[in-house]
C-alpha cells in the first residue's frame, strides 16, 4: 500500500499531466498524436504517470504545443522527480 504522501504526489501529477490536453486543439493533427493522446489517456487511468508524461511529450512535439502546455509537463516531470525529462522540457519553454 502507497504512502498518504505518495498518492498526494501521484495526485499533483495526474493534475498536471491531465491538464495539459486542455492547451491543445480539440482536433488533434493526425494519426500520431491522436494515438499518444489515447495512450496517454489509457496510461493515466492506470497511473502509469511515467509512461503518460512520455506519450504526452510525443503528442505536444506532433501539436506543436504552446508554451503553457509544456509548463503543465515541466510541473509534473518536477513533482515526478524526472529530471531529464523535466531538463528536455524546459528547453521547449
Amino acid at each position: 500500500m502507497s504512502s498518504p504522501e505518495l498518492r498526494a504526489s501521484w495526485a499533483i501529477s495526474l493534475r498536471h499531466l491531465a491538464a495539459s490536453r486542455f492547451y491543445l486543439s480539440q482536433d488533434l493533427p493526425g494519426a500520431e498524436a491522436i494515438q499518444s493522446w489515447s495512450d496517454a489517456e489509457d496510461y493515466l487511468h492506470h497511473n502509469e504517470l511515467g509512461l503518460a508524461l512520455d506519450c504526452l511529450v510525443d503528442l505536444g512535439e506532433a501539436c506543436s504545443a504552446p508554451p503553457e502546455f509544456w509548463q503543465e509537463l515541466l510541473l509534473a516531470a518536477i513533482n515526478m522527480r524526472a529530471w531529464e525529462i523535466a531538463d528536455a522540457i524546459r528547453a521547449k519553454l
